[in-house]
């Protein structure tokens, strides 16, 4: 402990370039990183940023279920993991009962193997929990799964109520296809919403009623078709008209008709390659780098969170201060390396453990403190691999152990150290690679993961009895006879893509009753198909440094931008600006750490040009 903790105080005055021991690219530890890891006491990493996000993530199964039974009942339940898993799975009932106790899996430290190894064989013999759903009335196809009543096939979600096909998303009502949206009601295909109301096709809304096709808009009403909109009604594809025009040039737009959703989708797509972006969506932050972030200070790199402070590496984070390295946390201090905390602190190198504290490489342990090594722990205090000792049998062997892991790393398959400071091996996960969101967040083909070093699973063979092609789907929500619900639909990919396809789905009866209630076409693609489409919606979670493309009176290509002068040759004057900005006719002098990469086409401003054209 003693050699990290001085290769921390002689770099925290700046910065160390290092390579990561996964993919060999150089990554930058700063002054700011290395004082975090002071405080916890903790050793900088040597996998960078990027590598370390899709290690945590492999950790991460929100949508893969199985059929299986029970290993303690023996009744038939849904699960995160497949009959042939190596270690028992309860359902929720047998697994928080006093029916076993973890600690009969406890094992003595043995300072003549590797931790990691000794870790993976309590892995594979303690009973996990089928399925993450706490407080559910008729959800059963739900995945981490909190406080939702009559919700279907939606995971990372809570406080819902008769929706499907969600995922993270938070107090929703009536809403299908629905993703990092929250509060709302009404809603179909929404990406990244916010307290909107009865609309369609919505991304990066908030307070929307009855609209659709919009991006980045706010305050709208009755609108269908537009990008930038604030406090706007009455708006037709870029036009604005009075109550009465829009009502007589809408009147015959079929919106429950699929080729009319295409041909608006297709007009939708045009209209956003003419308007201008914002280089990133902060609300009330300060000294913060990332993008969907709110009320949030000194976030570096941090995603898709709120009420933050002093928080780094992570996404989908709340209300939590000095963290680092995180996903799926709120209400939580003081964590390093986790994934699926909840209100916790003092807690590194940790899946799933809630209401605990001074928590080490333990996983899906609750209500307990001072653990190291545990698995399915339940309100307990000083335990070892699930061994119990007295406080001063602890406080004496943990110093023994992290100097061990020190002396006796880990070393996995591909040759790669695992130290203390280090997450678990991506080949201690109960998962395959392509049944976690690193697929999502990473995509890789099967050759690639195991090359990688990740598991991969082929998918259950299906055998579906398709009753419908998807040319025989009817094109209008108005042609779709009650007997739908009956049928098997094969999906339009047909297994052919990297979306998870399930290859058939079907319209359950809930389902059809909102498409004709919202004047909504059937789909064509199966629930993760659809989901994995409005991913690709979102920007990724990195940050490139680029320069504003505003070159004055007009917006400039991201090639030919020229600091302080006149665009180049092959400049592309999509936009063109509606006020004179700060910087006159000369290019927007701002640079900014954005998460829209340069080669792609979006016409991206800083702050202060985004603001002047926005009104």
């Amino acid at each position: 402990m003693l050699d990290f903790a001085l290769s921390i105080a002689k770099s925290m005055s700046g910065s160390e370039t290092k390579v990561c021991q996964n993919c060999k690219t150089s990554f930058e530890i700063d002054a700011s990183d290395f004082n975090f890891y002071e405080k916890l006491k903790v050793p900088p990493p040597t996998w960078c940023p990027p590598c370390r996000r899709q290690r945590r993530f492999v950790w991460r199964n929100e949508r893969t279920l199985y059929k299986r039974n029970c290993n303690s009942c023996n009744k038939s339940i849904l699960a995160i993991y497949p009959s042939e898993a190596p270690f028992p799975v309860y359902c929720y009932e047998c697994w928080t009962s006093d029916r076993w106790d973890p600690l009969s899996f406890g094992a003595e430290y043995n300072f003549s193997k590797p931790f990691f190894a000794q870790l993976r064989a309590l892995i594979e013999k303690v009973p996990r929990l089928a399925m993450w759903q706490q407080q559910c009335f008729n959800s059963e196809y739900t995945q981490q799964s909190y406080s939702n009543k009559n919700t279907y096939l939606s995971f990372a979600l809570r406080d819902c109520e008769d929706t499907a096909y969600a995922a993270r998303a938070v107090a929703l009502r009536n809403c299908f296809d629905a993703l990092y949206t929250h509060y709302s009601e009404g809603l179909y295909e929404s990406v990244d919403v916010q307290k909107s109301y009865r609309g369609r096709f919505l991304q990066e809304a908030e307070a929307c009623v009855e609209s659709g096709f919009l991006m980045d808009s706010r305050n709208c009403q009755n609108c269908l078709g537009g990008v930038n909109l604030r406090s706007a009604s009455h708006v037709l594809f870029g036009e604005r008209l009075t109550k009465e025009e829009f009502a007589m040039r809408t009147v015959n737009i079929d919106l429950g008709s699929r080729a009319t959703q295409e041909r608006l989708l297709r007009e939708f797509e045009e209209i956003k390659k003419k308007s201008i972006f914002r280089f990133a969506k902060l609300t009330n932050c300060v000294n913060s780098l990332g993008d969907h972030l709110g009320n949030a200070k000194n976030a570096h790199w941090v995603f898709d969170g709120f009420e933050l402070e002093n928080a780094r590496y992570s996404s989908w984070v709340f209300t939590s201060k000095e963290i680092s390295d995180c996903y799926g946390m709120g209400s939580s201090q003081f964590v390093y390396e986790g994934i699926g905390n909840e209100e916790v602190q003092n807690v590194f190198f940790c899946n799933i453990v809630d209401g605990s504290h001074h928590v080490q490489y333990s996983d899906i342990c609750s209500a307990s403190a001072n653990l190291f090594g545990c698995i399915g722990i339940r309100t307990r205090e000083y335990c070892i691999l699930n061994k119990q000792y007295s406080k001063e049998e602890y406080d004496k062997l943990m110093p023994k152990i992290i100097d061990h892991l020190n002396i006796m790393p880990y070393v996995d398959s591909k040759g790669r150290v695992y130290k203390y400071g280090e997450f678990f091996p991506p080949e201690l996960s109960p998962f395959a690679y392509n049944e976690t969101v690193a697929q999502e967040n990473y995509p890789l083909t099967r050759e690639q993961a195991e090359t990688q070093g990740y598991l991969w699973r082929e998918p259950e063979e299906r055998n579906y009895s398709i009753t419908k092609t998807t040319s025989q789907i009817p094109n209008s929500i108005k042609e779709v006879p009650d007997s739908f619900v009956k049928e098997v639909i094969g999906c339009a990919h047909v297994g052919k893509c990297a979306h998870q396809c399930s290859t058939a789905f079907r319209i359950v009866t809930q389902e059809l009753q909102f498409y004709r209630q919202m004047n909504i076409p059937l789909p064509t693609l199966c629930p993760n198909c659809r989901h994995y489409e409005r991913l690709e919606r979102r920007n990724p979670v990195y940050l490139w440094h680029r320069k504003c493309i505003c070159a004055g009176s007009t917006s400039t290509s991201a090639v030919s931008s020229v600091p302080n002068g006149p665009p180049q040759a092959g400049s592309n004057y999509v936009y063109k600006n509606t006020v004179k900005h700060f910087h006159g006719s000369n290019h927007c002098p701002n640079e900014f750490e954005t998460s829209y990469a340069p080669e792609r086409p979006e016409i991206v401003y800083c702050e202060q040009c985004y603001n002047a054209e926005i009104v």
